[in-house]
């Protein structure tokens, strides 16, 4: 029996909260929370990619959803090799940024300050660890990275320091699955039992294909990001203009099938929406739930289970 696992990449949103996707009632954090959590048994928390919470934020998270509901965390920004403003960093941290930078990436710290700094994040990632909460903790790459050595070496030492945390990996650069690179990089995925994340994008020059390859024991990990081929093309264009974009019935059959031939081979599917403008997100997420026969709006989202039959720098030093 496969589980699965389909929810949306924010629930906090502004655009979301302003969509009246939530009741008038739900005008707080813990409400809003318990709100989402009456139809999706998971999510992906985005706010962990720009600060690092409080672990007493951790707990409410628990507190505030039933007990199978599982979050899934996205990596801080600097330890997924993104450039993130200084006054991002934890207090204890900002002080040691080299140069006095107001932009600042991994490499603009001291090498003993970035094992501190994966540590602070993984204490908190334990907790829901612990708990049995945590869904899968998700490193992903910026398009710059490109598929070259000492970024494969980075990605074993990160496999080696979040033992025995189920990780995701998106890179975002087709040379990643290109000839010569990709029987490289899904032979290091499968050898650590680390999930590819396959991806539904806009098709352009530089984006990776939608390719969904098994590599991880403990379950699998697609994250759509829409196809606004016109917002993904602007120069500077906001998360917005990025993410607008509602999902036909068409699109998602696609996806769907591909989901009930992956169930035949891993216990866990997560299926994670990431056009997160307005109420895109949380419509599509509905919408794969009842392609799959899962539990419709308005009632807990226990109902997970079907038969896959039913229709319904020097990389390896750098941490």
């Amino acid at each position: 029996m496969a589980e699965f696992r389909i929810g949306t990449c924010s629930w906090a949103d502004r655009s979301l909260l302003s969509s009246g996707w939530y009741p008038k009632g739900a005008n707080n954090a813990a409400l809003r929370l318990r709100h989402y959590s009456l139809h999706f048994n998971c999510v992906e928390v985005n706010s962990t990619f720009y600060a690092i919470p409080a672990q007493r934020e951790i707990y409410l998270w628990m507190a505030r959803t039933p007990p199978d509901f599982l979050f899934s965390v996205k990596a801080f920004a600097l330890l997924t090799l993104h450039a993130l403003p200084i006054e991002n960093l934890p207090r204890w941290l900002s002080g040691q940024v080299k140069n006095g930078k107001k932009l600042v990436t991994l490499y603009d710290l001291p090498r003993a300050t970035r094992r501190k700094l994966l540590d602070a994040f993984l204490e908190l990632i334990t907790v829901l660890h612990s708990a049995g909460r945590l869904g899968y903790l998700l490193f992903q790459l910026p398009p710059r990275i490109h598929f070259e050595d000492r970024w494969l070496l980075y990605l074993k030492r990160l496999r080696e320091l979040t033992l025995p945390l189920p990780i995701a990996v998106e890179v975002r650069h087709r040379s990643w699955l290109e000839e010569g690179a990709s029987e490289r990089f899904l032979d290091f995925l499968r050898d650590e039992n680390v999930a590819y994340v396959a991806v539904d994008e806009p098709e352009l020059s530089w984006t990776v294909p939608p390719l969904w390859p098994l590599t991880a024991s403990w379950g699998t990990v697609v994250r759509l990001h829409g196809r606004n081929v016109s917002g993904w093309r602007k120069a500077g264009a906001s998360v917005e203009e990025r993410f607008s974009y509602l999902y036909t019935t068409e699109e998602l059959a696609q996806w769907k099938d591909q989901a009930l031939l992956a169930a035949q081979s891993v216990p866990r599917i997560f299926i994670m929406f990431n056009n997160c403008y307005r109420d895109c997100a949380v419509k599509n997420a509905l919408q794969m739930k009842a392609m799959l026969g899962l539990a419709p709006w308005g009632e807990t989202a226990v109902q997970a289970k079907l038969s896959p039959l039913d229709g319904g720098s020097s990389g390896s030093e750098d941490l």
